[in-house]
């Protein structure tokens, strides 16, 4: 397994890789959005020579609000180009992947619509990746508005998207790990771990929520997957985000 975090996007992309390979972590969770991360904003030399002097990777992160089921066609086309305008950065800091979050329409349209909308969005964005050598994940949200049925609908309309799965938003949206991982698991890219309390993506410190951590990474392991995990612990004080790495690490071990 390698862990990661996600850079805070108020603050200098640079800085935060450099905490990050200085604090031991595997790769930086490069999530392109303001109000300090959007692309012109990046030093990508710098950033590069960062990564190449460290060992740091990459992994690719989009902003959550960009509106791919917005019922406005030209809306949806100005996110996918959005996303797509991040794929020459990502690709010559050596990323694999990039993620994109699945999003809600109005609820005065269908949800059939909305899950049309998404998928189409991430089909096309799926096509303009492949040139770079970038797959696509998708991100669920942390809502109860998207079943396991519905992401795998949305992932149904295009076999190169891959599934980002995000513990925290499963724990708020009532998904059963055993039934996502079961049914999209060779379909996973990517995992986001933070802890939360059912009711919101509170992003807390592993340990302080009501997620079984024991059976998530139990489960994790048991599906085959061993790649990136992001640790997505925004507290102020990074401490807890070092410590929530050290408990991941050794409930990894304990599973061996």
């Amino acid at each position: 397994m390698r862990i990661g975090m996600m850079n805070d996007p108020r603050k200098n992309a640079c800085d935060e890789a450099r905490w990050a390979a200085a604090n031991g972590l595997d790769f930086l969770d490069l999530t392109i959005e303001g109000p300090a991360a959007e692309p012109d904003q990046i030093d990508q030399n710098e950033l590069g020579a960062i990564c190449a002097a460290t060992g740091l990777g990459i992994v690719g992160h989009t902003a959550w609000y960009l509106p791919f089921a917005s019922p406005v066609a030209a809306m949806r086309q100005a996110a996918v180009a959005s996303v797509a305008e991040t794929f020459e950065l990502f690709a010559q800091l050596k990323a694999r992947v990039v993620n994109v979050h699945m999003v809600s329409c109005p609820h005065l349209f269908r949800h059939a619509d909305c899950l049309r909308w998404n998928g189409e969005s991430f089909a096309q964005l799926a096509e303009l990746a492949a040139p770079y050598g970038l797959r696509i994940m998708v991100e669920h949200p942390p809502s109860t508005r998207f079943s396991l049925d519905d992401i795998c609908t949305i992932l149904a309309a295009d076999p190169r998207l891959g599934f980002h799965l995000d513990v925290g938003h499963a724990h708020v949206g009532r998904l059963k790990l055993g039934d996502v991982l079961e049914q999209l698991g060779p379909r996973l890219l990517h995992v986001h771990l933070s802890d939360n309390r059912g009711q919101s993506d509170d992003h807390l410190p592993l340990g302080t929520g009501t997620i079984n951590w024991s059976q998530v990474i139990r489960r994790l392991k048991q599906s085959g997957y061993d790649d990136t995990f992001t640790l997505e612990v925004f507290s102020a004080d990074r401490d807890y985000l070092l410590l929530s790495a050290q408990k991941v690490r050794a409930w990894w071990q304990a599973e061996a």
